[in-house]
């Protein structure tokens, strides 16, 4: 028995969100898509310390095509594989490294307690019995008499 599939065309949507952690990071996310399968939409990321990447795109007939902006270090304007990356990153030293801080060790004194004599009582030595041994006979031997 075949099963019969009917495939609805692609309709019309549209969605998005925009979203903030306990940390200060904001990412957002927005996508509409039409009668004919095509796609617009956009995402981004955003840190605390004010880091961004922003991803806009096109997806149709023709394929994926992404445009990258950002801030991030270390980063340059280019166009690797046909998606433009544009980079507001500023040129020179690195930002500084914060390192965390964290408490001074505390001293800890080693306390032993005092030793407690034992006195142990051995007992009659173990005595082990002899081994057994295999009493076995004697091996038979076979002759065959040759007729003359």
């Amino acid at each position: 028995m075949s099963a019969l599939y009917y495939l609805q065309p692609p309709q019309p949507y549209s969605f998005g969100y925009d979203n903030v952690d306990g940390f200060g990071t904001r990412m957002t996310r927005q996508e509409t898509g039409d009668a004919f399968n095509n796609k617009v939409g956009s995402y981004s990321y955003v840190d605390a310390f004010g880091v961004t990447r922003v991803v806009k795109y096109v997806a149709d007939a023709t394929g994926f095509h992404p445009t990258i902006e950002t801030n991030e270090p270390g980063t340059k304007t280019s166009v690797p594989a046909d998606a433009p990356f544009f980079s507001s990153a500023v040129e020179g030293p690195h930002p500084v490294v914060v390192k965390a801080v964290h408490p001074a060790p505390v001293a800890v004194r080693a306390v032993h307690a005092t030793p407690v004599a034992v006195r142990a009582t051995l007992g009659a030595p173990v005595v082990h019995a002899a081994p057994l041994t295999y009493a076995h006979h004697t091996p038979l031997s076979y002759a065959v008499a040759r007729p003359f």
